[in-house]
Parts: C-alpha cells; structure tokens; sequence
C-alpha cells in the first residue's frame, strides 16, 4: 500500500491508504463512498498493465477503492462513471451500497440481507478474505448489470488481485457464490424500480436509459416567460451534437430539461411513498405577491455582490456531491476506524445507512420539485429587472460590478437542470447529516482541509486569491453551510434553504432505522 501525501489541491486530515490506480479502474464500493456528478470517462482507454498493491487478507476493499484524496475533483468513479446526472448516479450508489451489504452479511453474527438472504456462514468463514472477495463480486455483477462489458479496467483488476471475474457461481457457500448471488439480486430488484434504467418505458426502439416517461413538461421555454412563478430552462452550451462531441460543438447551445422527473416514482426502501412528507408551498416566489417576488431576487443579488473567496470555495465544495457530501461519509468512516475497528462490516454498515439516506431524500424532494415546480433565481432576477443594470457578481475575473444589466447576470453555480424548491443539495445534506449522527450518536465531524489558491473551477488561477482553511467542526456547521453555499452560488433563494434543512432531516432517521433493523436482524428472513 502506499500513503496519500499533501497535494496542490487540498490536505486532508486523517491521511489513508490509497491503491495505485490505473486506467479506468473503479469496482462496487466506489459508488458506495462517493456521490454527485462525475466528469470525463476513462473507461474507453486501453487498460494500462495494473499497479495496484491490495491484500485480500489484510486490507478492505470499501476503504482502499474510493474517492481519490490527492485531488477531490477526480475520485475513481469519475474514470469509470463518465458524465451522469446526480439523481442515476445516486440510484447507482445505493445499488451498490445494497449489494456490499448483502454480501457481508452472512458474515455478520445478527445482519440480515435486503435482498439477498443468504444463510448465515460459521464464525470460522467470517474472514477479511471472504469478505473482500465476496463484496468485489458483489459489486461487479452490478457494473456487468448497469455497464455490461464496457468497463475492461475493472476486468483487469479483479484478474490481476487472482480473481476470476467470469466466476458465476451461486453456491451461497463461497464469497465467490455469496458475491454473484448478492450482486445480482440487487441489481435484478432495481432493473424495474421506476428510474427507467432499460430506458424502455414508453417506447419500443431506440432505449433512453434514465430518461423521462412521466410526461413531465415546463410551463416556459428558454425564449419566453409565460409564468414567472415557474421553472424556466434555460440554454447551456453542447458538446455532444456530433460523434463523440468535441470542439465541432463550439457555438451550439441545447435547452434544459428536467433531469429525471420519474425519480419521484422510484421504489423505496425506507418509507412508503413520497407523498406522506410535506414541505410548506415557495410563496417567496410567487410573482404575484410583486413585492416579496421582487424581495427574493434582491436577496440572491446582494449575496452574488457581497461574496467572498471563501464563500465561493464553499459553493463548489458543495456543489460536488461527491466530494462535499459524498467524502464527508468516508472522513467520518475513517475517524472511527483508525486503528482499524469497523472492518469491512462496519463501513459496509454505514455506507448503506449514508446511500440510503441521500437517495431517498431525493426521491421525496424530486416529488416536492415535480409538484411545485418553482422558479429558479436567475429567471426572478431577470423577470424583476430585466435590462436594467444591477449590482452583483460580473462573471469570472470580473468580481463585484455596478452595471451589469439583470438580463446578463448569472450565478456563480449553473443553474441546476430543475425546479428550484425544495433544494436538493440541501435535502440531502440534511439526510446524510443526521443519519452520520444517528449512527456514531455524535454531532462531531472534525473534517478539515485545504483548498488551494486558484483552484476554483468558476475562476481557475483566481479564487481563491490564497490557500483557504476549510473546517467543519459538526454536522451541523456541515449542514449549514452546504445550505448556505446555494444561496451564496446564487441557485437558491433563502427560504427554500431553511424548509429544504427540516425537510432532509427525517429521512437520514428513516434510513438509519431500516438499516439498524437489518443489522441486528429484526426482519423477516
């Protein structure tokens, strides 16, 4: 194994050990450790010969495969995932999460499978082995279900640790048998689950996996505000109109769409229906109360005009659900696990509890989103002002600008791809937030570390002007800000941050009470 060492991006506090990584590699537990948006894949590189030093006997696959420390921009599922949006890369983290923790276990003295209810194994197989070997199996039946053969980095790994990936033994006696049967169940339970992973729903030829069936349709279009208390999508620059995209793209702009409205329709584990939780109505936003409309957008403009490098660092660490919230899941993990206590169990336990809570969250707030879909900021701003000039953040490099005319301004965040209340970001925060507290009894985080001069993706080489020290001491401080950043990214307005905390909460209880039952097997076998 070799150790992580400070990088130019960020330190980190604890250090852990990391596998060398090559080519495309992610495997199971990836997805488990890490959530939010991806960027460029990997995947379609030859895979390089593996330089990877992993122990089945010693080391644990859930805390060696994960987000990379040395840059939190690229963790390996970034090689292996390629671009996805947040609500099918959460879908696939929870596959995942299931997946390892029906894989452990039948080696766990009192756990109790989701899907797959394996028959306990003797004490005397409940090895760091078997279990490395059966959650490794495990996963990459779930990549074989969701990817099919088009991953060979991760072929190459599980060759080169003396596995045989074309193993498909059921025999629930072997971690080989235990992985497949653990793997396959979960995928097999979600192929019709409601995310449209076959992308055949509605349609014979031509599947669009993840993509909408529910029928779901904006009120505006990018050229025309119809209703100013409503989403309006707005025009992003493309780079995929031709084969393999590129530069050819250069000066071709695409409408959003709605990412994923039939999330809300999804199956869920932890509560019955999206329907039983209420969040109060965005009247903040609606345009016919002229006054607090026109009062809502002033307030993202002051936040955009007041706003400082450190508030701009937040926005993104944030903004990327897997470092911000995904990592945060793995800090803690490994605060309690330094002297190597949990164990594979342990963060296959945990992982599930944090998946759970952030995917079901999402669920609901999609519902809440679908239901009310409300205005975005940038659409306010312009509605209120429209050519005349404002005060507010002028762009990369531009910093704070007094003339900037309202139907030019835009959030240091993109606007995401959705309605804008609940908040997402927010909702899930929340969740995961409280499910860390429920499940370690503790408000403490502690997690620290160094975001770079110049390392913001918004003004590379600008912001921040020097190296920042990010710290926070709870989960709460951590939710606070999470909700925080959105405001200050310009994409939320206030109020919706402070509906979207008491929102989230409930479901990070809701996820740890499933899965404590499963623990200590108080469910039927």
């Amino acid at each position: 194994m070799t150790t992580s060492k400070s990088s130019s991006v960020s330190d980190f506090s604890p250090q852990r050990r990391s596998l060398l990584l090559f080519g495309g590699l992610s495997v199971a537990s990836t997805a488990a450790l890490s959530l939010g948006n991806s960027g460029t894949a990997f995947a379609d590189k030859a895979a390089a010969p593996p330089q990877i030093e992993f122990d089945l006997d010693k080391d644990n696959y859930l805390k060696a495969l994960g987000p990379n420390e040395q840059n939190p921009s690229q963790s390996i599922n970034e090689d292996i995932f390629g671009s996805m949006d947040i609500s099918a890369f959460l879908w696939l983290n929870r596959i995942t999460a299931i997946a390892a923790f029906d894989a452990v276990a039948p080696y766990h003295k009192t756990a109790v499978g989701i899907y797959a209810k394996i028959k306990r194994r003797p004490a005397s197989e409940a090895t760091i082995r078997n279990m490395n070997i059966s959650g490794l199996f495990a996963g990459w039946r779930v990549w074989q279900g969701v990817f099919g053969e088009s991953r060979p980095a991760v072929r190459e790994f599980m060759k080169h640790i003396g596995l045989n990936p074309d193993d498909q033994s059921t025999d629930p006696t072997t971690p080989v048998g235990i992985g497949n049967i653990a793997g396959k169940a979960a995928f097999e339970a979600h192929i019709r689950d409601g995310m449209n992973v076959l992308g055949d729903e509605g349609r014979k030829y031509n599947p669009r996996p993840w993509a909408d069936y529910t029928g779901y349709k904006p009120v505006n279009s990018p050229f025309e505000l119809t209703n100013p208390s409503r989403w309006q999508p707005q025009l992003h620059r493309h780079n995929g109109r031709r084969v393999g995209g590129g530069h050819g793209d250069m000066g071709i702009y695409v409408v959003q769409h709605m990412v994923t409205p039939q999330a809300a329709r999804t199956k869920t584990l932890t509560f019955r229906s999206p329907r039983d939780f209420k969040v109060p109505p965005p009247d903040f936003s609606d345009h016919t109360d002229r006054r607090r409309y026109r009062r809502s957008a002033d307030v993202i403009l002051k936040a955009s005009a007041e706003l400082t490098d450190e508030q701009k660092v937040l926005t993104e660490v944030m903004d990327d659900k897997r470092w911000g919230i995904g990592f945060s899941a793995v800090v803690i993990l490994l605060k309690h696990d330094q002297k190597g206590e949990q164990g594979i169990p342990g963060w296959a336990f945990f992982l599930l509890v944090h998946t759970l809570a952030t995917f079901e969250a999402a669920i609901a707030a999609w519902y809440q989103k679908v239901k009310y879909d409300a205005v975005r900021p940038v659409t306010a701003i312009q509605h209120v002002y429209g050519k005349r000039k404002v005060t507010a953040w002028g762009g990369p490099g531009k910093g704070t600008v007094d003339d900037i005319p309202a139907d030019e301004w835009n959030s240091y965040l993109p606007v995401g791809d959705h309605p804008e209340y609940p908040s997402g970001s927010t909702t899930l925060c929340a969740a995961a937030s409280q499910a860390a507290r429920r499940y370690w009894g503790s408000d403490v985080l502690d997690w620290k570390f160094t975001f770079r001069a110049g390392a913001s993706k918004t003004e590379p080489g600008i912001v921040p002007a020097k190296d920042i020290e990010l710290h926070f001491p709870t989960w709460t401080d951590f939710t606070t800000k999470c909700g925080h950043s959105r405001v200050w990214g310009g994409v939320h307005f206030p109020e919706t941050i402070e509906a979207s905390f008491a929102f989230g909460k409930q479901f990070g209880d809701l996820a740890f009470d499933y899965v404590d039952r499963h623990i200590k097997g108080q469910v039927k076998g």
